[in-house]
C-alpha cells in the first residue's frame, strides 16, 4: 500500500513538474528556464526535480519523446481495424491525425518554435519514418525497382514537411482537406513535368 502511495506521488511531481516546465517553456526560450524556478512554481524543491528527472534536457527529452509517441498512435487509428488498406476506399473521416494537430496546435507550435534548441522537425520526420518501416510493407508494382526503404524514407519526410508547414502556417486550410490530401499525395504519380519558361501547353 505504501508502495502504491510512493508511486502516485512520483507520477503527481513528475505531472506537475512537465506541465509547469512547458508552461514556461511558452513564456520565454528553454536555455532561460532553471531547474530552481521550476520548483518554486510546482511547490517542490529541488531534491524533488532531481528524484524525477536528471536535468533540464532530459525534462525536454521526455516531453519531446511522449508528444511524438501520441503522434505516431494517432497516425496508425485509421489503419487498425484492417490487414491491407486501399488508400482511395478509405473513409476520409477515418483519418483524424489532422484533427489531432489542431486539438494540440498550441504544443507543436512551441516544440516548433525557436523557444527549444533540438530540432523537433527532424524528429517528427524521424518518427514517421521508423513507423512506415515498422509497421507497414507498402504494395510496389511487380515491375519496379524502387528500393521500398526509401520509398518510407522520402514519404515519411514529405508526410513530416506537409503536417509541419499546415502548423506554421496556422492551418489555413481544414483537417479534412489535409486528410484528402494525404490520400492524393500517397497514390499520386508525375511521370513528367514541364521547365517553366521553355514552353508548356497553356503558354
Amino acid at each position: 500500500m505504501e508502495h502504491d502511495f510512493l508511486d502516485k506521488r512520483v507520477q503527481r511531481s513528475r505531472a506537475a513538474i512537465k506541465t509547469k516546465f512547458i508552461e514556461l517553456l511558452y513564456k520565454k526560450p528553454f536555455a532561460q528556464i532553471t531547474i530552481s524556478e521550476i520548483a518554486r512554481e510546482t511547490n517542490y524543491n529541488r531534491g524533488t526535480f532531481y528524484a524525477n528527472f536528471h536535468s533540464m534536457d532530459e525534462l525536454l527529452k521526455e516531453v519531446i519523446d511522449e508528444t511524438l509517441h501520441e503522434m505516431i498512435e494517432q497516425i496508425g487509428i485509421p489503419y487498425q481495424a484492417y490487414e491491407q488498406v486501399y488508400l482511395r476506399e478509405l473513409p476520409i473521416e477515418e483519418i483524424t491525425l489532422f484533427n489531432y494537430f489542431k486539438e494540440h496546435a498550441s504544443l507543436y507550435q512551441l516544440l516548433l518554435s525557436e523557444h527549444i534548441r533540438v530540432d523537433f522537425r527532424y524528429q517528427m520526420a524521424q518518427a514517421i519514418e521508423q513507423l512506415f518501416l515498422d509497421e507497414y510493407d507498402y504494395v510496389l508494382p511487380k515491375d519496379s525497382s524502387v528500393d521500398a526503404k526509401w520509398l518510407y524514407i522520402y514519404r515519411a519526410n514529405g508526410i513530416a514537411g506537409l503536417i509541419i508547414r499546415w502548423i506554421e502556417e496556422d492551418f489555413p486550410h481544414t483537417p479534412t482537406y489535409m486528410a484528402e490530401q494525404i490520400v492524393e499525395l500517397m497514390v499520386v504519380s508525375t511521370e513528367s513535368f514541364f521547365v517553366k519558361g521553355k514552353g508548356h501547353p497553356h503558354d
